[in-house]
């Protein structure tokens, strides 16, 4: 039974990596296509906002179809659109391939979790979702610094197919793991009309949003700012990347441990107050390679942690409404990766570059207020862990 997980969190190794390699390689990708580091920022906008609002009409879509089918299917579209992208002759012809490329991932990582549920027993569930979404934390670990290093030694062309070949290999495994005529129940009408009628829910949902705009605000440009503010090189990039995985998961590991003790909220609380102050210091790293790595080792920690807080708090808030509020908090979090990009753009184009931070932490800042809030609200509910 594991080795059948193991190859949906391969799977999603794979679509981690190829969904968060772009901001490790956007100094290479924006020299090599002639465009600004803000160009590149449409690019991972327009790929995270595919995933959003595609994400719930494409889980509607192929409820019928059986899963080894619909995974494969996901992961081959994924591997053959990398692949077209190391040969896409200009910007547009990039960002289109990249919007196709989201399909891909917006129909593999949400049904690889739905899928993992229906090869355990019940009991065994949360623990087979969570071995498949470790996949995107491997992925922070080791594919996002190894493409952001190799796209500088080999260039980005190279390292994104290879990401393709990845994915095809790892697609292969899927199809001889998965068993055939394996589906998954359609969602609830009626689940989702009581959701968006849960005042309480939708706060805790926009907590995603809204931090995920205020990190990614930042994240998006990481590379070109480590560039600019620490003279960081590519082997310098790569090595900080690796940093924020590494902490990433020790984040997610520490959460996990203290959830049941502290609350959901409290934790996520303190996964957003780990970020909020890497943020607001970050202007005290200019210059200062040491209080720059400091800060990533302390915004990575509670990066990770949140989103697994978080899908944990709406389960607890109201289990019943489980399926259609993890669906929406999944397209919650593409909706603040795409928001944040366009933000931070916006403001590299009018020339903030340096304000970037502040406007994350601001941000931040505002989600663990609306966090506190929905707190408030749910407590409303007997027994509810918030």
């Amino acid at each position: 039974m594991k080795t059948k997980l193991w190859s949906l969190t391969l799977g999603n190794f794979a679509i981690g990596t190829g969904a968060l390699i772009v901001p490790g390689m956007l100094n290479e990708l924006s020299s090599d296509l002639a465009v600004t580091p803000a160009a590149i920022g449409v690019v991972i906008s327009a790929f995270a906002m595919t995933i959003c609002f595609g994400g719930p009409f494409l889980a509607g879509w192929t409820s019928a179809i059986e899963r080894r089918v619909l995974l494969t299917a996901a992961l081959l579209l994924y591997a053959v659109m990398h692949i077209a992208a190391a040969f896409a002759p200009g910007y547009l012809s990039l960002m289109a391939i990249r919007v196709v490329t989201a399909v891909g991932a917006a129909l593999f990582t949400a049904q690889a979790a739905a899928t993992a549920g229906l090869l355990v027993p019940a009991e065994q569930r949360g623990k087979a979702i969570g071995l498949v979404f470790l996949g995107w934390s491997i992925a922070a670990v080791v594919g996002v610094p190894a493409g952001a290093y190799l796209g500088a030694h080999i260039g980005w062309r190279l390292t994104i197919a290879l990401v393709g070949a990845l994915s095809a290999l790892f697609a292969l495994w899927v199809w001889l793991q998965i068993p055939a005529r394996l589906f998954v129940p359609s969602m609830d009408k009626a689940a989702w009309r009581a959701l968006f009628a849960n005042k309480a829910l939708l706060l805790a949902i926009s907590v995603t949003a809204i931090q995920g705009v205020g990190q990614f605000t930042l994240f998006s440009y990481i590379a070109a700012v480590l560039k600019n503010f620490i003279q960081a090189g590519p082997t310098t990039i790569s090595v900080l990347f690796a940093c924020f995985g590494v902490t990433g998961v020790i984040g997610n590991l520490l959460a996990s441990r203290f959830m049941d003790r502290l609350g959901t909220t409290q934790v996520g609380l303190y996964a957003m107050g780990s970020m909020f102050l890497a943020l607001a210091f970050w202007p005290l790293a200019r210059n200062s390679p040491a209080i720059t790595t400091v800060l990533i080792l302390l915004w990575g920690l509670g990066c990770f942690a949140l989103n697994g807080v978080q899908q944990a708090r709406l389960v607890g808030m109201a289990p019943g409404l489980a399926p259609a509020s993890v669906s929406l908090n999944s397209s919650a979090i593409y909706l603040g990766q795409a928001l944040g990009a366009l933000t931070g753009g916006a403001m590299i184009s009018a020339g903030h570059m340096a304000d970037l931070s502040i406007v994350g932490a601001v941000l931040t800042a505002l989600a663990m207020l609306v966090s506190h809030i929905a707190m408030k609200m749910s407590h409303k509910a007997a027994g509810v862990l918030v």
